[in-house]
C-alpha cells in the first residue's frame, strides 16, 4: 500500500483515537507522566485485526517522539514508554514489548519478542530493596534492517542488519551485520558485506 494511502487512513482512524492521544501526549510531554500513555497503549493493543492496527498506529504517530504512518503493530503488542522513537516500515509481531528504544527503518520483531530500557530499567527493586534510586531506562538502538527473532529479548543496542535468534536474550551491544544467539546472546557469525539481509533471513 502507497505511503501516502497509509497517512490518510491513519489520518482517520486518529480521528478516533484523538480522546485517547492527546491527554497522553500533553500529560507526558508538560507534566512527565506516562500514566495515560500506558492505559491507551495497553487498552489499544487488544483491538484485533487490521482495525486494530490503524488504531494503534494512529495513536503512537500523535505519542511517540518519532512514529511514521506505516508502522504495524499487531494484536497484543505495545510500546511501554512513550520516548520511542520508529523509522520507516517497521513491523512488531504479536505479544511483543517495546520499551526506551530507537528502532531503525525496517526493523521486524517477531512475536513474543522484548526491547527493554535498557539492563536497569528494574533498578534494585527485584532484590528487595525499597530504593528505586537505581531504576534507570537507557535507549536502545535496533538499526535498520534488523530481525528480532521470536520470543527473543534485547537489553543492549545492535548495528544495522542484525539478526536475533529466536529466544536469544542480548545483554551487550553488537556491531552492524552480527548474527547473534543463545542466552545471553553471543555473535555467532557476521554478515558483513552482505546488504540483502531480508533475503538471508527468509
Amino acid at each position: 500500500m502507497p505511503y501516502g494511502l497509509k497517512q490518510f487512513l491513519v489520518f482517520l482512524f486518529s480521528l478516533i483515537t484523538w480522546p485517547l492521544s492527546v491527554p497522553a501526549r500533553i500529560a507526558h510531554r508538560q507534566f512527565g507522566s506516562e500514566a495515560l500513555f500506558d492505559f491507551s497503549a495497553k487498552f489499544l493493543s487488544l483491538v484485533p485485526g487490521k482495525t486494530g492496527q490503524y488504531l494503534r498506529t494512529s495513536f503512537y504517530v500523535v505519542t511517540l517522539d518519532r512514529c511514521p504512518a506505516d508502522l504495524a503493530v499487531a494484536f497484543g503488542s505495545f510500546f511501554s514508554h512513550a520516548t520511542a522513537n520508529v523509522g520507516r516500515s517497521v513491523v512488531i509481531g504479536s505479544f511483543s514489548i517495546v520499551g526506551t528504544a530507537r528502532l531503525g527503518d525496517g526493523v521486524m520483531i517477531a512475536s513474543h519478542a522484548s526491547v527493554l530500557s535498557g539492563k536497569n530499567q528494574h533498578g534494585s527493586a527485584f532484590h528487595g530493596l525499597s530504593s528505586s534510586d537505581e531504576v534507570r531506562y537507557e535507549m536502545v538502538t535496533i538499526g535498520d534492517g534488523c530481525w528480532i527473532g521470536e520470543g527473543a529479548i534485547v537489553m543492549a543496542s545492535i548495528g544495522r542488519q542484525c539478526i536475533v535468534g529466536a529466544g536469544s536474550v542480548v545483554t551487550k551491544p553488537a556491531a552492524d551485520y552480527a548474527v547473534l544467539g543463545g542466552n545471553p546472546a553471543k555473535v555467532l557469525k557476521s554478515m558483513e558485506g552482505t546488504h540483502d539481509m531480508q533475503s538471508t533471513i527468509q
